[in-house]
């Protein structure tokens, strides 16, 4: 089995080889960024250093705005600028207020963390299914509501992080709701953004999609690879993985298409 040093090669290799089929005139990029965790020592996780470096070259070269902002550019039809960002994170990490929330202030960065509310209340502890992440713990209620206060965005992202197109409707309903309603009493605000577990094609669909439209939600993210979400569904919109391992020409190359190869290995993974 190939080492995760091993597969970073190899991808990068890919992108090299299919760099030239990403057309520099058509590309019109508005990409969201998907993190999990930040963290100066979790193998798994992006390192501080590594975030601050990502989070300058982002500020620097693109717009970025918050999810919400995106939303309303969409909805008016407005031709979207060509270099737009958001950034995201899944599950709702302690570090993510550590480590992540200083960095964002510093740049003006109004980031979505969308929460796992089962792994924030502790009814379940998501890092014992999700083992890239052992040891990391939730998010405190008084971290979210101070990093809501500074123009953080709280999303959905179930309550017990199930994948909802592998569950009967009625009880992915109850996941979807349970979730939005909890966040929604502790930040006494509406919450209308949603992130699907684990996010892949097959993991969620039409019906899962009604339901989030049924319930208020505006916009819901996958983790299918795209950097183009000026026309994508707004309810599956694609996202950029961020990895532990990758360096800053990595990150450059993700964020600018070069590593498209991925999404077409998804299709094929599928």
């Amino acid at each position: 089995m190939l080492s995760i040093e091993a597969k970073q090669s190899v991808k990068r290799l890919m992108a090299k080889a299919t760099s030239s089929l990403v057309s520099e005139v058509d590309a019109k990029l508005s990409a969201i960024l998907n993190y999990h965790s930040i963290h100066p020592t979790h193998d798994f996780s992006t390192k501080p250093h590594d975030f601050q470096q990502q989070m300058d070259y982002l500020s620097s070269n693109f717009t970025v705005i918050s999810l919400h902002d995106f939303y309303i550019m969409r909805i008016k039809g407005e031709d979207l600028p060509g270099m737009l960002a958001m950034v995201t994170f899944d599950d709702g990490y302690e570090d993510n207020y550590q480590y992540a929330y200083p960095l964002l202030k510093r740049f003006g960065i109004r980031a979505t963390i969308f929460a796992t509310t089962g792994f924030l209340n502790g009814e379940i502890d998501i890092t014992q299914k999700h083992t890239a992440y052992r040891g990391l713990r939730a998010l405190k209620w008084n971290q979210i509501l101070e990093m809501r206060d500074a123009g953080i965005s709280f999303g959905s992202h179930t309550h017990k992080h199930l994948v909802l197109s592998t569950i009967p409707l009625e009880i992915a309903e109850i996941e979807i709701c349970k979730s939005k309603s909890m966040l929604e009493d502790k930040l006494s605000e509406p919450v209308d953004l949603f992130a699907y577990p684990l996010g892949q094609r097959g993991t969620f669909n039409r019906s899962i999609i009604e339901l989030l439209k049924k319930h208020g939600f505006k916009l819901g993210v996958s983790t299918i690879w795209g950097n183009d979400n000026s026309k994508k569904d707004i309810y599956a919109l694609r996202r950029i993985r961020i990895d532990a391992c990758d360096t800053i020409n990595d990150f450059k190359e993700k964020v600018n298409g070069k590593w498209d190869f991925i999404r077409w290995a998804q299709m094929i993974k599928r």
